[in-house]
């Protein structure tokens, strides 16, 4: 077995984010780390408050940190990135490229997440003349930034401010104006006779060229956050220290006397511990002309503005105010000078990360407001309130963290299916029900009195009109407060049918009916051109228009506008031999004054490209023969060098061609199906939008052309309309707006839960939901915990029924059973336990609840309870019984009146803890997997004959398990552990023999004739390796597509969905591995990771090739991907096929 591995998905938690203007442009961007190993930039559009990404890349290491600087003179900010490189990465965004550079690259230590090699902090000099990268212990090291002979960003050799027997909390870098350089960093020793955290200020001296400890003070045990003040005029410079339950401002030589210490209020919450203080877990300093504040979020999730009064260089005093709440507690905060606050959301606040506008700063809403200088040291209290200060104005939909997911066909209208995600922590728990496609918002819908054929929009000088084509007419729109019928129709015939309408150059319309070719000129003037038969079809653009003639064995005419800004016919015809069927023109592009070629569709089977140009007007260039009759084609410059060509065919086929610049060839053809429909284009600005079965939109995202379905319903037609698109279905014309066509491959609704989720399945009639919920309280005693089993509709999100569990009863584990005793019913069994404690792993109490669907599959019935030994892990059918996974052991149990009655049990199957449990896909009646906790996964075989359970294969590595899956052949099975992994195993062959034969329970009884009792006579063996980087949390095998082969599906705690595709040639397998090999060696990731080494974190990468890594090859430059293409004996048209052929046949 062979995986190629690609990412559908990247994942939604953000660990970083800076702020800058990292394009060198005037606007700010925002630089994120996305599941510590994507680095993504944004940039919030000021004008409408969407945010919008504009670059992302895999650096292929794990993001520790992020900092941003910019250099004294310069306009562009540098990312600065601290990781588990062992180096020091300063990064460029190449605006020309749109992508990131490596400016400088410093190594210092070892790869990996170590305690004494820097990387975890990193913190630059707000002036750009240096930055500092701190390690958790011991290890600090300061770089000065300059300048070479080019103007080229460098890094001097580091400096050392090593401290042995230290911990580092954080790491700021002090606004100290133009004197040296000063970093300020939270420590505490552990050696002998040295206790408590200190504040420690390292000044770096430029002249000297030495790094050394100015300054400390003590700072209470719960310092564990620094803001950096600014200075040099604009402030009076220092840090603000936060504790738990108060802020203190710190600079150089204050002393307790001097410190200025604020609280931070709590709410008014009487079952509020008054002794546990709050913590700030993000801040962000906005600097105005003659002031500045400080926002500061707790992790409550409220927002607090932070004002410091001073005089030159002396703070007199420092006040807090409660601002606004959020509704969870960001991993970082950014305020954008456009009046903008960013929140980006962490791994456990439910992955949506929001953008909001700041109504006013928090001066205008009443509430206390505490000051250093009149605080006596209690307690301080707000009364919470609805956003008042800040409006949500956009929010990126994500999936984090994903404890559970499973790939099912839920929804009966939709041929591809959805991946349902148990996502979310405490109240932001949710279920995620994600599709392929773009996020489409749908702005206006209007009834009209007939079904159009087709419909365009026409620029004027007092907006944008609508031109809806019926059978006979033709319904001018305006768009105004509610879509009306305009007043002026600009000239154009209303009388009659339209086959194309487009404003032209110098004013006026150009509109082709079936008898004639109209041009409305400005001053009113019309010309007509009659043709000589019906004109069946017509193209038209800026400057140009193309009709051809129906049932005149392929003739067209040719019209361009002279000089004077007349619509002329070229005085020759083209003729093609074929009736046609459609015809396309390119736009007109900047400084042209016509499109270069046409277009055009044949019953033939073929598309034909024809000159425009003078010198060869109407001169055939190129052919291509396709599967079926053209529906209709476009022409498209997608910015990549050449046009391209789309042709919809009416069995449900798109084929999309390049058409060569310089000559008009056409090649590179790649093809899709889109469903059993004709295939409409339309043209919508710089992409094309294919409507078939469902509507896809064909556009260029970082360099790469992709198809992404639309989630919406299917339409007939569509047009541009200023950034949005005007559409007709049936008898209803509808504007919709795409979201975020570079945020995912997949669209997020989600469905809010009161609680974790533990365990869902699915009623194979009804599709509904059965769902296990439950929460330890945060601040509860040990053992206090609430939950609850409901039913939930997926259509609507309504919740049929809900079964609330006693207090302090944990809903731990779900599975769906049909027990042999009573075949006709369906029931869900439920793990609980009673005050559980999780370290030791103990409980008061444990059970099953048994629930029976009613008939319907709507609803839950409680049958009994039956009370466990041990705390049950997973629970699972077994062969007409339920198999119940608790502690080591397992346990099988039949269907009673009363309770659940015990037909077998094993004490130690498991080496430490069964983690979950999957039945074998084969002999489902005699083998189960088993996965331990630390022991990786075991295949357990049942004797019938002693009820008992028996290993037949364990591993030789220690694996801690989070999930498996077993494939269909019955020896093999998909596996993920705890330090991000991705394996697969396969059994001895041996095993395999056995299992292909007709008495697998042979292994039972061979089984201790050949090893001990306690002892497993065989051992997996490895079969792929591969490291994700990311905890995984669900594995599925599936197709993703009607038409498309199975692929391993995975998904991770940080939100990301992956899939590993199963290569099916050797050929494929050689030409991967050697495209890998090249991108290796010819483009090494920014980072400065090694590739092979960061894949081969825990155990070395095995048959697995990074599909990540190749399809980095889009964001190469020409030059690069020579290289590349050189080094695998293959051009750069057939690598961009493989990998889109790989993705069109497995994946999306």
């Amino acid at each position: 077995m062979f995986l190629y591995n690609l990412t559908l998905q990247p994942a939604s938690a953000i660990g970083s984010t800076v702020l800058g203007h990292f394009s060198g442009e005037k606007y700010q961007e925002l630089v994120v780390a996305r599941g510590h190993q994507r680095l993504e930039l944004w940039r919030p559009d000021t004008t409408t408050g969407k945010l919008s990404i504009e670059h992302s890349e895999d650096v292929f290491c794990r993001i520790r940190g992020l900092a941003s600087f910019r250099m004294a003179g310069g306009n562009k900010d540098y990312v600065v990135i601290g990781a588990d490189t062992g180096a020091l990465a300063v990064l460029e965004f190449n605006s020309k490229e749109r992508r990131f550079v490596t400016v400088q690259y410093h190594e210092f230590g070892r790869t990996g997440l170590r305690r004494l090699v820097a990387g975890q902090y990193v913190a630059a000099d707000p002036r750009g003349r240096a930055v500092m990268v701190a390690a958790v212990e011991r290890s600090k090291i300061v770089y000065i930034i300059t300048r070479d002979s080019e103007a080229r960003v460098m890094l001097a050799s580091p400096l050392e401010a090593n401290r042995s027997g230290s911990v580092c909390f954080d790491v700021v870098g002090v606004d100290v104006g133009y004197e040296n350089p000063v970093f300020a960093a939270i420590e505490s020793s552990y050696e002998e006779g040295e206790s408590g955290k200190q504040l420690v200020y390292y000044e770096l001296d430029l002249g000297l060229n030495h790094v050394v400890r100015k300054w400390s003070a003590g700072v209470g045990d719960s310092a564990h956050k620094l803001i950096a003040l600014p200075g040099g005029g604009d402030g009076p410079s220092g840090v603000l220290v936060c504790l738990e339950g108060r802020i203190e401002y710190r600079h150089l030589g204050s002393d307790e006397i001097a410190v200025h210490s604020v609280p931070i209020p709590r709410r008014a919450n009487p079952l509020e511990d008054p002794g546990r203080g709050l913590l700030v877990v993000a801040s962000a300093v906005h600097r105005m002309k003659s002031a500045f504040f400080i926002l500061a979020q707790t992790e409550a999730g409220d927002l607090y503005k932070i004002t410091v009064d001073f005089a030159e260089d002396s703070v007199r005093r420092v006040g807090i105010k409660y601002f606004d709440s959020l509704a969870f507690a960001a991993s970082g905060i950014c305020i954008l000078k456009a009046g903008f606050l960013f929140a980006a959301a962490g791994g456990d606040s439910g992955g949506s990360h929001q953008l909001y506008q700041f109504e006013n700063l928090g001066d205008e809403v009443e509430g206390w407001e505490y000051f250093s200088d009149e605080w006596d040291g209690g307690p301080a209290y707000f009364q919470p309130h609805e956003l008042s200060s800040l409006a949500l104005v956009d929010e990126i939909e994500g999936a984090c963290p994903v404890l559970k997911s499973q790939v099912l066909h839920v929804a009966a209208g939709e041929e591809a299916p959805q991946i349902y995600a148990a996502c979310g922590a405490g109240a932001r728990s949710s279920l995620k029900i994600m599709r392929h496609g773009a996020e489409v918002s749908e702005l206006a819908v209007t009834e009209l009195p007939a079904a159009p054929r087709a419909v365009w929009t026409v620029g004027t000088e007092a907006g944008e009109l609508i031109v809806a084509a019926f059978a006979a007419s033709t319904l001018v729109l305006t768009m105004g407060d509610e879509l009306a019928e305009a007043d002026d129709a600009l000239g154009v015939a209303l009388d009659e049918a339209t086959l194309a309408v487009c404003a032209v150059d110098g004013g006026g319309v150009v509109q082709v009916t079936p008898r004639a070719v109209r041009h409305v000129m400005a001053d009113g003037r019309v010309t007509e051109w009659a043709p000589p038969s019906a004109i069946a079809c017509a193209a038209v653009n800026g400057r140009q228009a193309v009709v051809a003639l129906a049932r005149s064995g392929g003739q067209c005419a040719y019209f361009e506008l002279d000089a004077a800004g007349v619509l002329r016919e070229h005085a020759q015809r083209l003729a093609v031999g074929s009736d046609v069927t459609c015809v396309a023109l390119a736009p007109v592009g900047a400084g042209r004054l016509r499109a270069p070629v046409v277009a055009v569709a044949c019953e033939d089977r073929t598309v034909r490209v024809h000159a425009l140009e003078p010198h060869a007007c109407l001169e055939a260039l190129s052919m291509q023969a396709v599967a079926d009759v053209a529906q209709s084609v476009a022409l498209a410059d997608h910015g990549l060098g050449g046009l391209s060509l789309y042709a919809g065919l009416r069995n449900g086929l798109l084929v999309r061609a390049r058409v060569d610049a310089a000559t008009g060839d056409v090649d590179d053809t790649r093809t899709r199906f889109l469903g059993a429909r004709a295939v409409q284009l339309c043209a919508v600005g710089g992409a094309v939008l294919a409507l078939g079965a469902a509507p896809w939109l064909c556009h260029v995202q970082q360099g790469r052309e992709r198809a992404t379905p639309l989630s919406y319903d299917a339409l007939d037609f569509a047009a541009p309309l200023a950034e949005n698109i005007v559409c007709v279905a049936g008898a209803s014309l509808r504007i919709l707006g795409v979201e975020r066509l570079a945020a995912s491959a997949l669209t997020c609704a989600s469905i809010p839960l009161a609680f974790t989720p533990r365990g869902f399945c699915v009623h194979p009639a009804s599709r509904f939901f059965a769902l296990a919920e439950a929460d330890h309280g945060r601040r509860a005693p040990a053992g206090a915990c609430a939950s609850l089993v409901r039913v939930l509709s997926p259509f609507d999100g309504e919740t049929a029924f809900a079964d609330e569990l006693p207090p302090g009863h944990a809903a731990l584990c779900l599975a769906p059973v049909r027990f042999a005793a009573d075949p006709l019913a369906l029931y869900v069994a439920v793990g609980c336990a009673a005050g559980l404690r999780l370290r030791p792993r103990a409980c008061d109490s444990a059970s099953v609840r048994l629930y029976r669907w009613s008939g319907d599959g709507l609803a839950l019935e409680l049958v009994h309870v039956t009370p466990l030994d041990e705390v049950p892990q997973a629970l699972m059918e077994f062969n007409g019984l339920l198999l119940v996974a608790a502690g080591r052991g397992l346990a099988l149990f039949d269907l009673g009146k009363r309770r659940l009655l015990r037909k077998a049990q094993s004490a130690a199957v498991a080496p430490h803890m069964v983690a979950s449990v999957q039945g074998h896909p084969t002999h489902p009646a005699h083998f189960v997997f088993v996965a331990d906790v630390q022991e990786s996964v075991l295949l357990v075989a049942f004797n019938h004959a002693t009820r008992a359970f028996h290993v037949i294969v364990d591993d030789s590595l220690p694996r801690h398990i989070t999930c498996m899956r077993p494939l269909d052949d019955g020896f093999t099975v998909v596996a993920g552990d705890k330090f991000g992994s991705l394996f697969v195993l396969r059994a001895p062959e041996p095993v395999v023999t056995c299992l292909e034969g007709r008495d697998p329970g042979r292994l039972v009884y061979e089984k201790p004739r050949m090893a001990g009792a306690d002892v497993a006579p065989y051992c997996w063996q490895s079969v792929a390796e591969f490291h994700v980087a990311d905890i995984v949390t669900a594995i599925d095998v599936c197709a993703l597509a009607p038409h498309a082969r199975p692929v391993i599906l995975y998904t991770t705690l940080l939100g990301s969905v992956h899939v590993a595709v199963p290569m099916v040639s050797q050929g494929d397998v050689d030409f991967f591995v050697a495209l890998e090999a090249a991108l290796r060696k010819h483009s090494p990731p920014i980072s400065g990771r090694d590739h092979l080494s960061f894949r081969s974190s825990f155990t070395p990468v095995r048959s697995v090739v990074d599909g990540d890594l190749c399809e980095s090859f889009y964001l190469l430059s020409h030059e690069q991907r020579e290289l590349v293409s050189d080094a695998v004996d293959r051009t750069q048209q057939d690598i961009l096929k493989k990998m889109e052929d790989v993705r069109s046949m497995f994946a999306f």
